[in-house]
């Protein structure tokens, strides 16, 4: 199976096994945009059923290094060079002594062999002049471009930061969690007009339409869709890797229980901890 990753502006292939070597080595983020050519669609590499574990480096995959100064590796060919003085000796005090030999008696010299007449040199043959062929061009190979993939969209109002997002996925506002609660509990229009604007801010975090605000005033659908929204703000710290808790049960007990100043205050801290992790800064 193959893969293409998109780094500075190519299209990069990779196999399965590529991948999880990057991801290992931390080259490649969890939440960073994979083509797979089985589906042939742009997916995030953690949803990669084979990529799920990339990430957790086994105890059978650590490595110990041991780094030696200049001084013990000097040590050590000390020691290496008198081992090999001792064994030469021992060598040398084993071996049986050589057999006295008489001298031999001088042979006269043997007369030297007469060599043959070199054979006669044949003339040169006249250089042959070169062939003129027409110069060959090749043709350019066919140009076949990778898909491009559709460019991340960035919500308004989103700060100033995204030279340091982590993230290539579009991200909202940060917004003081203590006067969005007052603001929200004081005006009733303050909180539906909060409500639609976190609304949209999922929906281009995700890049489709998962929640409908006027959905919340529909009787049982408003439940399915604010636990869909309580749902949702888990799965995107999970994706952008923010230290967020999943706390949807506490959005929906805060929501009955104190009538919204729990869910209002948590929620924003929650999304700013998401924000401000994908590089949005405070407006």
């Amino acid at each position: 199976m193959s893969f293409q990753l998109h780094r500075n502006g190519q299209y990069l292939p990779c196999d399965l096994n590529k991948l999880r070597d990057m991801a290992r080595k931390g080259d490649l983020a969890q939440d960073e945009y994979v083509y797979d050519e089985r589906v042939r669609t742009w997916v995030g590499a953690a949803q990669i059923d084979e990529m799920k574990d990339a990430w957790n480096i086994g105890e059978n995959e650590a490595t110990v290094a041991m780094e030696l100064s200049p001084e013990m590796l000097a040590m050590f060919d000390q020691q290496d060079g008198a081992a090999k003085v001792v064994q030469a000796a021992s060598a040398a005090a084993k071996a049986p002594e050589p057999q006295r030999q008489s001298a031999p008696v001088p042979r006269a010299p043997e007369p030297a062999p007469r060599l043959p007449e070199p054979a006669p040199r044949l003339p040169e043959p006249a250089p042959r002049a070169p062939e003129s062929r027409p110069p060959q061009q090749d043709a350019p190979p066919p140009r076949s471009d990778p898909p491009r993939p559709e460019p991340a969209r960035s919500f308004g109002g989103g700060g100033g930061g995204g030279g340091g997002r982590k993230s290539n996925r579009a991200h909202g506002s940060v917004e003081d969690p203590v006067l969005t609660t007052a603001k929200n509990v004081i005006c009733f229009i303050f909180a539906i007009l909060w409500v639609m604007k976190r609304y949209d801010e999922v929906n281009a975090f995700f890049g489709e339409k998962r929640l409908t605000w006027w959905f919340l005033l529909i009787p049982i659908l408003n439940l399915i869709t604010m636990w869909k929204f309580f749902k949702s703000v888990n799965e995107m710290a999970q994706l952008v890797g923010a230290n967020v808790p999943d706390r949807a049960v506490v959005y929906l007990v805060g929501q009955f229980c104190t009538g919204g100043i729990l869910t209002f205050y948590l929620m924003q801290t929650d999304l700013n901890a998401i924000w401000e992790h994908m590089g949005a800064k405070k407006t």
